[in-house]
This record gives C-alpha cells, sequence and structure tokens, in this order.
C-alpha cells in the first residue's frame, strides 16, 4: 500500500513536471521549426513541422545578418572579460583570505557592497569619455570586469579559506616568494571554482545586450545584438527572424551542455571546502 502511495505521488510529479517544462518546449519548438518554415507558415507560429524544409534560410542570414563579424565581437568582448575578471578576482581573493586585518575585511566588505551597487549609466559613459574608450571594447571588457569582479571575489575567497595554510608555510620554507606560491601552488588549486565562474560569467557576457546597445557602435555589436538589428530589417520574415535567433543561442547552448560536469564539480568542490 506504501509503495503504491510513492508511485502516485512520483507520477503526480512526473506530471507536473512534464506539463511545467512545456512553458519551455513549446516556444523553442516554435522558433526551430519556424526556422525552417517559408514566411506564411512560420508566421502561424504552430509547433507543426514545416511542410517543406527550407534550409536556406540559415545560409540568407549568414550572408545578410552579419553573423560572422557579430561573432567575432561577442568573442572579444567575452574571452577579454573573462581573463581579466578571473585574473584580478583570484589574485584579490587570495590576497583577503590570507591577510587576518581590518584593511582585507574592509576589502571583502566593499565587494560585498560592489555586488548590489547598480550602474549607471551616464557617469560610467563619462567615465569613458574622459579616457578616450566611448565606442572602443577596451571599455566595455573594462565596465564587465567591473562589475563581476565582486561576485568573483567572493567566490574565490570562500574557496580560498578552505585551503589549508600550511600549504602557505611549507612553500615560504622551500623560498617560494607571494607571486609563486599564488601563480604555481594556489591557483591550479582553484581550477574547480575558476571553471565554474569562467561558465557562469561567460554565459551572462555573451547575453549581454545593456552595455553594447550603450557603449558601441553598430559595427561593433555584439551576436545577441545582431538579432535586434536583423528584426528590424526582417521584421515581416519570421522564419529569418527564427533561424537568426537559433545561430545566436548555439554557442551559448553547446558551451553549457560541454561544461556541465565542470559546473557541478566547481559547486561541489565549493561546498566541500566551505
Amino acid at each position: 500500500m506504501m509503495a503504491l502511495r510513492k508511485n502516485y505521488k512520483l507520477w503526480l510529479l512526473e506530471a507536473g513536471l512534464l506539463i511545467m517544462s512545456l512553458v519551455i518546449i513549446v516556444p523553442l519548438l516554435i522558433m526551430i521549426f519556424g526556422s525552417l518554415k517559408s514566411p506564411a507558415e512560420a508566421a502561424q507560429f504552430s509547433i507543426k513541422p514545416p511542410s517543406e524544409w527550407h534550409w536556406d534560410n540559415y545560409s540568407f542570414v549568414i550572408q545578410s545578418g552579419g553573423i560572422i563579424r557579430s561573432f567575432g565581437n561577442s568573442t572579444i568582448i567575452t574571452v577579454f572579460s573573462l581573463l581579466l575578471t578571473v585574473v584580478v578576482s583570484s589574485a584579490a581573493a587570495f590576497i583577503i583570505s590570507r591577510r587576518r586585518s581590518k584593511r582585507s575585511e574592509g576589502m571583502y566588505i566593499f565587494f560585498l557592497i560592489g555586488m548590489i551597487a547598480p550602474m549607471q549609466i551616464i557617469t560610467t559613459y563619462a567615465v569613458l569619455k574622459i579616457l578616450h574608450l566611448t565606442g572602443s571594447f577596451t571599455g566595455v571588457i573594462l565596465i564587465n570586469a567591473a562589475m563581476n569582479i565582486p561576485l568573483s571575489i567572493v567566490m574565490f575567497s570562500g574557496f580560498v579559506k578552505g585551503i589549508p595554510r600550511e600549504i602557505d608555510e611549507a612553500a615560504a620554507i622551500d623560498g617560494c616568494g607571494t607571486y609563486r606560491l599564488f601563480g604555481i601552488i594556489i591557483l591550479p588549486l582553484l581550477k574547480p571554482v575558476i571553471s565554474s565562474n569562467i561558465i557562469f560569467l561567460s554565459l551572462g557576457i555573451w547575453n549581454d545586450i545593456m552595455l553594447p546597445i550603450y557603449f558601441l557602435n553598430g559595427e561593433k555589436w555584439t551576436l545577441p545584438l545582431s538579432v535586434y538589428q536583423f528584426f528590424g530589417q526582417y521584421f515581416s520574415s519570421w522564419n529569418y527572424v527564427f533561424a537568426d535567433i537559433v545561430i545566436s543561442a548555439v554557442p551559448v547552448v553547446v558551451l553549457f551542455l560541454v561544461a556541465q560536469k565542470y559546473i557541478v564539480s566547481g559547486m561541489m568542490s565549493g561546498a566541500l571546502k566551505g
């Protein structure tokens, strides 16, 4: 009798999750099938497969939508933003976590405040203008790093605190300086949390629309913004719009599928360290 009740509850749970998943699955099918339909069929927003598969929609989007250029722009911004964020955050977290002083505690609180402090577009633009960085990749990369460094420092600090201090002492006895200690010994131990950090940040930076639309011109727009620009030109041709959205989403989906194990291992390692 108890087994029947458990199975009944399990079936209800699975049915509820299946219904909830339709909220994601249905729009996804409309987008994927719509990208392979004719303009008239795509405008119906139906989940039915196309009567005729128009694979040429993708070649048209790639040729006329500036996908390759936008992909390169997104890659430049994402890679260098991640590199700057990870290097600065891991080094700062190491110093903050290892030094027991009021100054280090104050810096930790300062970065905690930075997690909730909103970015002001007007003042940020004014700073970039003073530095002659308006409309440049460098300006957007620096802003991305500044926005993500506080959260990254908090993540790295929690992980570094779980690394025994005896490692530092043993390295110091062997004549290892601070820079060598961090670069050769500590940094490899941070690999799980670095992997998780890179994955989460890359998804946010790659999909970001606000910074590129405010601080970059049309030629330097990223891949998500190419959808916005493409929709303005072909708002009546939903088959092309859907194809452009699918192409823009592919890099993020591939990254997430490839890096799933690193997300799980990083979270588990962080929990065990904590």
